[in-house]
């Protein structure tokens, strides 16, 4: 199906978009440091966001199992099928943790995320379009590849939309604070 030139062009891809993902977070650390640093009550908030995400998965792979044994067969690719299931979870645990402010660490300079963010949704979502232009979301009667980036990019506007409205709660409780304080 894939040649063996497509598959080492991806895992050079992987390899290139994880150096920069690196380059980018030492520069977006206010110390330089790649590492994001959460206090404690950051780190229990990130790992039951890991809780609820492992246990999306497992449901959801758990529904595939079911539709399997019952001969259903969904009209999507099963490497389109498995990277859905992984963004949910991923979904799932940065929504818990932007809600309960376990996402950005105490080392973090969360302006540049987002413009970080933007970018990386907009690219996903661009390079998606054209290959569905190219390549047709569709192959064989099921969702095919091409949707991927559509998918990756969606990520990344879901994930500015929780931060925005996180943000502007953050807003609200602040100034109905401040309301209080005053009376």
């Amino acid at each position: 199906m894939y040649s063996l030139g497509y598959a080492c062009a991806f895992i050079c891809g992987i390899l290139i978009a994880v150096i920069l993902c690196v380059i980018f977070l030492k520069m977006s650390n206010t110390d330089n440091d790649p590492m994001t640093k959460y206090d404690e009550r950051q780190q229990i908030v990130r790992g039951i966001g890991y809780k609820y995400s492992f246990w999306t998965l497992v449901l959801l792979i758990a529904g595939l199992i079911v539709l399997d044994a019952c001969g259903i067969v969904l009209p999507i690719e099963n490497t389109v099928l498995y990277f859905l299931i992984m963004v949910i979870a991923m979904m799932v645990h940065t929504t818990y943790c932007i809600f309960n402010d376990g996402y950005f660490g105490i080392n973090n300079k969360p302006k540049q995320y987002y413009i970080f963010f933007v970018f990386i949704g907009l690219f996903n979502v661009f390079i998606g379009i054209l290959n569905s232009i190219e390549r047709g979301l569709i192959s064989d009667g099921k969702l095919s590849t091409p949707v991927i980036n559509l998918i990756c990019g969606l990520l990344f506007v879901e994930l500015g939309i929780c931060i925005v409205i996180k943000k502007k709660m953050t807003k609200n409780e602040d100034y109905d604070e401040e309301d209080d304080e005053e009376e």
